[in-house]
């Protein structure tokens, strides 16, 4: 129990420091002087600001600080993006969502898709203007013994330079070592960005670096050891195995507006007619494997393409964008005002996928002398190749109306690998009255896509796995009616799909596509109840595809929640409570470690499992706390929590954490 001390202890210190920590700036802190000695300084109300951006920086969307402290608890990435996943069982380690429409990607890189919920890109970013420092602390662990251990360590701190400038840093990293053998995971992100606006000109950008570092152990040996074995003593298929994500972006947005200053009694008011943008992005994406070197693994890979012992295998993608807009904003004195944009673009793609390490060996799709699946000669040993992409596009919105908001825009690619690529997106609310919310909204989301098959999807060869495609293009269209009530905590929806060459990766692990229409229905209802103290959270999916041999599903997903709020002292708040995750039966996807992507599978279903947590959230000022005891289930259930062929999720084990927040 040492480590379980230790951090007790340090949470206790931050306790401590919080309620030392919350001195606000009009406080006077004199130290036995005299207030003739030492004059109190001017009071600076605390003022955090938080937004976002979109549409190449188009649009901007406000935020709300994170200071919420119920349902605190729940901190992991994966399980924030979608309440079902199939998912290898250990913090940072590769997931799938299991709700199909919740299978958007943030990054480019189709080898990355599986760890985009620990990625930070910058869609992502969240900017700041705040009149004093603002920084967040987070920070959790699990575990008491060492080998078992997960530790998470997160930091943002903005400060504005002056009162239009700000310059903001953010660090989030992980490390956790995994109750079974040989599933040791690290991951972190740094960036730093800033952001400058006044009514003429607007300006964000920065940096952002991404690691990811995974041991992959192939699954368990054989499932039934889950039931009668210490996890210490569990046999997976690999030792040796192990995958690395590197990932940089650097980001700029810009916009000149010009427009008119109406001047009235009390000041003079800049109001913007039209925007000049100009939008950057590099991003450099490499993914490493690497096995053999250490243990025999032919029985886990019986297939090679280049070295039956060893694997040494890479991919990359960088993609440099830049991007001329032209905005005219709506106005909000005109009741049938819209805005416009029109924008043109450039994109230049490399990718590249090699299997260096070996002396003499090349993948064969280069000319040469081969001899035993070894390249003899001639150079080059690498796989390039470059795409030039261009695409124009625009959109109408209405952002500023009261009876409804819309927005409709489209994207035409005219050029290059993507040339014929079209996507149109739509979506229009409507706020309505519901049992005295005001703010209840209804929303129909509508998109309509030509997609050229992704450059991975086609072509790609490694050590262990190889493709070489001719997809045609996937088409989807998409509808989706959804009804948000924030003051019922009422959120309620259908999804419709229908998609034409749809692509998946078979059971070989392969991408295949179909050759008929894929149709994907999904209802969902998530609504919290709430009576005197106690609260009940629930979230229900429902799923249906037209055919199974294209896409896996769970029928039925669901999470509950039922806790209990209480204050201690008039100061401390506390949740008190148990969390229930759960889907049906279905033959959820395997994992292939070479590509570190999700395959279908035919071998066993998985699923009818309630994984069930206890919590505890906690308030005191500005600082917040969680414990957390989780999949208490696995203490009295039966031994069947895998959510991926072979790779069981983690057994009972105690979680804390705690966030500290500054605003001065």
């Amino acid at each position: 129990m040492n480590r379980l001390h230790k951090v007790l202890l340090f949470a206790g210190c931050f306790f401590s420091l919080a309620v030392t920590g919350q001195i606000k700036p009009d406080l006077d802190m004199n130290s036995g002087e005299t207030e003739d000695k030492q004059p109190k300084e001017k009071a600076v109300p605390s003022h955090v600001v938080s937004w976002k951006t979109s549409g190449y920086g188009a649009f901007t969307d406000s935020l709300k600080i994170d200071t919420a402290w119920h349902y605190y608890h729940n901190y992991h990435p994966v399980y924030k993006n979608s309440i079902t996943n199939s998912y290898t069982g250990n913090y940072g380690g590769s997931y799938q969502a299991n709700d199909f429409y919740r299978r958007e990607f943030n990054t480019e890189f189709y080898l990355f898709r599986t760890h985009d919920a620990y990625l930070l890109t910058p869609s992502q970013v969240n900017f700041y203007n705040t009149t004093t420092p603002y920084t967040l602390l987070d920070y959790s662990q699990s575990e008491n013994k060492n080998r078992n251990n997960e530790t998470r360590l997160n930091v943002i701190h903005s400060q504005n330079i002056n009162p239009k400038l700000n310059a903001t840093f953010r660090y989030d990293q992980a490390k956790s070592d995994g109750q079974y053998n040989f599933q040791q995971n690290k991951n972190h992100f740094i960036s730093l960005y800033s952001s400058y606006s006044d009514e003429k000109m607007n300006f964000s950008g920065g940096v952002i670096f991404n690691r990811i570092s995974n041991s992959e152990n192939g699954g368990m040996a054989n499932d039934l050891d889950l039931a009668n074995t210490e996890t210490k003593y569990v046999v997976m298929r690999l030792t040796d195995a192990r995958s690395e994500y590197r990932n940089n972006y650097i980001f700029a947005n810009g916009e000149y507006r010009l427009g008119i200053t109406d001047t009235t009694a009390e000041r003079d008011h800049f109001r913007p007619v039209a925007g000049m943008l100009y939008s950057f992005l590099y991003s450099g994406n490499l993914r490493l494997f690497k096995e053999g070197h250490e243990a025999d693994n032919s029985e886990y890979f019986p297939d090679y393409y280049l070295n039956p012992d060893f694997t040494n295998d890479s991919a990359r993608l960088n993609v440099v964008t830049n991007i001329l807009q032209l905005k005219f904003y709506e106005s909000a004195q005109k009741k049938y005002s819209f805005g416009q944009r029109v924008y043109a673009g450039v994109e230049v793609a490399v990718n590249s996928y090699a299997a260096p390490g070996y002396r003499d060996a090349i993948f064969p799709f280069y000319r040469g002398i081969y001899e035993n699946n070894r390249f003899l000669g001639p150079e080059p040993r690498w796989y390039r190749k470059s795409y030039f992409n261009a695409f124009v596009g625009g959109g109408i919105f209405r952002q500023e109306g009261k009876f409804w908001t819309w927005n409709f825009d489209g994207r035409q690619f005219v050029s290059g690998y993507k040339a014929g690529q079209t996507e149109l997106n739509g979506v229009i609310s409507k706020p309505v009255g519901f049992f005295k919310d005001s703010i209840s909204l209804i929303r129909i989301n509508g998109q309509i896509s030509n997609r050229v098959p992704d450059y991975y999807q086609q072509r790609y060869f490694s050590n262990r796995i190889k493709w070489e495609n001719d997809f045609v293009n996937e088409q989807l269209m998409k509808i989706s009616f959804s009804f948000i009530s924030p003051g019922r905590t009422l959120d309620a929806g259908i999804n419709y799909s229908l998609i034409n060459n749809y692509i998946y990766h078979d059971t070989t692990g392969i991408p295949a596509q179909t050759k008929s229409q894929l149709l994907v229905l999904a209802a969902y209802l998530n609504k919290e109840f709430k009576w005197r103290h106690f609260a009940l959270k629930t979230n229900f999916l429902w799923q249906k595809a037209s055919s199974d041999r294209f896409v896996r599903l769970p029928d039925l997903s669901a999470r509950i929640t039922l806790s209990y709020d209480l204050v201690v002292s008039k100061v401390l708040y506390v949740q008190l409570g148990t969390d229930v995750r759960y889907n049906t039966l279905y033959y959820a996807d395997a994992y292939h470690p070479a590509t570190g992507l999700f395959y279908l599978q035919n071998e066993k279903t998985l699923g009818n499992y309630p994984y069930i947590d206890g919590f505890a959230n906690l308030k005191l000022k500005r600082t917040r706390v969680f414990a957390q005891y989780m999949n208490a289930g696995s203490l009295f259930l039966n031994k069947s929590y895998f959510s991926t062929l072979h790779y069981p999720m983690n057994q009972a084990t105690f979680r804390l954490g705690v966030a500290w927040s500054f605003y001065n």
